[in-house]
């Protein structure tokens, strides 16, 4: 009889107490959150929420369709839908380095909410048994640890678990498995570069990384290693090691400090061990038709070194693969985009990169057309193929209308772990300007990623910047002059001295 009342209570409990009803909002929110989707969201995810809308294929990675419950980024296990929070968590800060805007801001938080909502009426799973799904817990993350035994821990776990296969060796994502993986839906995607921490999508914090390492990413090759690592502190190494991979922010730069000096270039890491590196963003061209949507260069460290009548330039950037057959060329036609008609010319292309300049002294702020210049501005175009073993000047006036005016440059390349190294030398006279010592000049960097088939005008561009030659050091002339003071008050001291010891020696005979 004792247990009787309690299996009557839970007979005749109402079903919230027996299961919890599912998160869905009410009417009017889902209603608001439709209107927010209708305007802010459906020209890239569909009306319909499938991912099928006018800006889709124009996307790298495709945005996500809605109907496949499939979220990447989730506080839940494997395989199951996400919370309402973490909908609303990517709605608010949006995804890095994608076309996914950061929300929070523009949007209210209610409205955040009720569009998450309504989100979540695309997939029927979210008002059935599967609608609560079970969070993995987060702990709070322990203090960073820097312990050589620590971080080595977690190295072995990242080896163990075949994360180089995808990431590489040392996490830049140029693993063996990397050109070849796709999504669920048949999409290329790229791996993480676990060196470039602020292009990390929904993992800004070691808690995060935490959480995508224990959850997996759903859609995508990323697995959850929940059941795999179990022990916490071997989770923790993980979490650190990766961490370690990467500094916290990309530091961006607006000045190269090129140092000056008096001797030879003779190109290799030597001569730029000193220099002052800067490092700059790169993004996709998309002003004209050849238009880059999703670039596979995303950024570029740049050191200089000049004498008295050339300047070297090293380039340095990350690429998944070294594309270094085929061909490549800034002047190479981009057929237009179009959707019907996919680009069936995405193989047979190499990697290159291009230094750009003006042509001549700019006047003020005046800078040529980003477009590889006008017939008004023209640029020079320090252009290198890496499938090439040569480089040269070319004069740009427009995409389209660019030359070779026989200028040949000294190039080295290599390509080691992920990391492009190019370094290119050349005169400091550039048609009808020169770089002036202790002056600014103005420079910009464009990078073509043959796998991703960048050619012609389809590649990522940087801003323009500047290199400031710093007044080469040269010896005062003071120096000599005290130098041969002293030899000459030396050899007369000597001199007297000898004087003065003959008149000594003549007089005592």
């Amino acid at each position: 009889m004792r247990y009787l009342l309690p299996l009557l209570l839970i007979g005749f409990a109402p079903p919230a107490l027996a299961q919890q009803e599912n998160d869905l909002g009410t009417e009017a929110q889902r209603a608001e959150g439709k209107e927010i989707y209708d305007i802010k969201c459906a020209h890239c995810h569909g009306y319909e929420g499938d991912a099928n809308a006018v800006a889709t294929p124009y996307l790298r990675p495709t945005p996500r369709d809605f109907t496949s419950g499939n979220y990447k980024f989730r506080s839940t296990e494997s395989g199951e839908l996400p919370t309402t929070e973490d909908i609303k968590r990517s709605i608010r800060l949006g995804m890095p380095y994608t076309s996914m805007p950061p929300w929070e801001g523009i949007l209210s938080e209610s409205e955040i909410t009720n569009l998450a909502y309504y989100l979540k009426t695309f997939e029927p799973a979210f008002d059935g048994p599967y609608g609560n799904p079970t969070v993995v817990e987060i702990p709070r993350a322990p203090s960073y640890s820097e312990d050589p035994d620590h971080l080595a821990r977690g190295r072995e776990i990242f080896e163990a678990n075949q994360c180089t296969d995808c990431h590489g060796v040392n996490g830049r994502g140029n693993g063996h498995s990397a050109p070849e993986l796709v999504d669920d839906w048949g999409f290329p995607i790229r791996p993480a570069d676990m060196t470039k921490r602020w292009t990390y999508r929904a993992s800004a914090t070691r808690e995060e990384v935490y959480r995508t390492f224990m959850t997996g990413l759903n859609g995508t090759p990323m697995p959850s290693y929940l059941q795999t690592i179990s022990d916490e502190e071997d989770r923790w190494a993980l979490v650190d090691y990766v961490w370690s991979l990467s500094r916290d922010t990309p530091e961006y730069g607006t000045v190269v400090s090129v140092q000056g000096q008096t001797g030879e270039l003779e190109l290799g890491d030597e001569l730029f061990a000193d220099a002052s590196e800067a490092y700059f963003p790169i993004v996709g061209q998309v002003i004209e038709p050849g238009r880059a949507f999703y670039p596979g260069v995303n950024g570029i460290s740049v050191k200089a070194v000049y004498n008295v009548s050339e300047i070297a330039i090293q380039l340095q950037w990350h690429d998944m693969t070294a594309e270094a057959e085929g061909m490549n060329h800034p002047a190479i036609e981009v057929p237009m985009f179009d959707p019907m008609q996919p680009d069936t010319l995405v193989e047979g292309w190499s990697d290159a990169v291009a230094v750009l300049l003006p042509s001549r002294t700019p006047e003020g702020l005046e800078r040529p057309y980003f477009m590889f210049g006008d017939s008004r501005f023209p640029m020079a175009i320090w252009y290198t193929d890496l499938a090439t073993d040569s480089a040269a000047v070319l004069t740009g006036q427009g995409a389209g209308r660019i030359t070779d005016n026989g200028i040949e440059l000294e190039r080295t390349a290599e390509y080691e772990d992920g990391v492009w190294s190019v370094r290119l030398k050349g005169s400091r006279t550039l048609g009808n300007y020169i770089m002036q010592e202790s002056s600014f000049v103005p420079i910009s960097f464009t990078a073509w990623d043959g796998f991703n088939a960048e050619r012609g005008n389809m590649r990522g561009l940087s801003a323009w910047y500047h290199l400031y030659l710093e007044p080469i050091e040269t010896e005062s002339a003071a120096l000599p002059m005290a130098k041969w003071f002293l030899i000459v008050l030396a050899a007369e001291i000597i001199i007297v001295g000898l004087v003065r010891l003959r008149t000594r020696r003549r007089k005592q005979t």
